[in-house]
């Protein structure tokens, strides 16, 4: 099991890119696994948003072992040919450590701008185009939503993790060029941690819709004890993510600071 701080990029603490790159730093040094970031344009209610590839750009440079990465961004909204020299750049600057969570993103990245897009459908046609794009041959692409001619981009491996809300009735989009999976499940307080048998359930809808037997199964685990660990990874889950439930800065650090053991996570 990996163990990964996973935060929003938003409001007056977690906006500022240097308070998220503090954090990044310090979780380096307390032995966490990982630095995960929201990924929104807007956020109702909240003016202040710190771009998520600025910031891990800087989070990248000041790290040396965290695998880190946005959790998840919208390839209809950000569109895959610029989230793919992103995503590139990005990860020749990490030395390899970045993994790139894409999904279908939410209405309110879209419609304060007029747009309209199939988020569903741009996350399908846009994994398979960022794929290409970073494959290192030349691209020709005539989508339902996207077109590419004559674009060849340096070939660099990204490792995509793909998201969705679950449980759901319908296959994980995309599964089949994906890493792995990491969904979301809400209850009425916000993300919801499911049991190892609803872990073991979601692998196999995961595997079921393409994906790979051996890909990662990334879950939110805020508040799993350290003795039911064994139980996810034997459902198969490979990552946990957490926040650890703080709600002020103080709490957050002192509990990135703690390290996923002294944590309890």
């Amino acid at each position: 099991m990996r163990y990964a701080i996973y935060v929003p990029s938003f409001g007056s603490s977690l906006g500022d890119p240097s308070v998220l790159v503090s954090l990044a730093v310090a979780a380096e040094e307390a032995g966490w696994d990982g630095f995960f970031l929201w990924d929104h344009v807007v956020v109702p209610g909240e003016p202040v948003v710190a771009d998520v590839w600025v910031t891990l750009g800087a989070v990248a440079a000041r790290t040396s072992r965290l695998r880190l990465g946005p959790l998840v961004t919208s390839l209809g909204r950000r569109r895959p040919w610029k989230v793919a020299l992103e995503a590139s750049t990005l990860q020749r600057l990490s030395g390899g450590r970045l993994v790139l969570g894409v999904g279908a993103g939410v209405p309110q990245d879209y419609s304060p701008f007029g747009e309209r897009a199939s988020r569903a459908g741009a996350m399908s046609e846009g994994v398979e185009l960022l794929r290409a794009l970073l494959s290192g041959a030349e691209v020709e692409h005539r989508g339902a939503l996207f077109e590419v001619s004559g674009v060849r981009f340096a070939p660099v491996e990204v490792p995509i993790w793909v998201g969705g809300n679950w449980p759901r009735s319908a296959p994980f989009r995309a599964a089949e060029h994906a890493a792995g999976v990491v969904p979301a499940t809400f209850g009425p307080d916000g993300l919801v941690v499911l049991s190892p048998e609803d872990a073991a359930r979601l692998k196999a809808d995961f595997v079921a819709s393409g994906g790979s037997a051996e890909g990662d199964v990334v879950l939110w685990g805020g508040g799993v004890l350290p003795e039911e660990v064994k139980e996810f990874e034997d459902a198969g889950v490979t990552w946990m993510l957490t926040d650890g439930g703080a709600r002020e800065l103080d709490e957050l650090r002192a509990f990135v600071a703690a390290g996923p053991v002294g944590s309890g996570v």
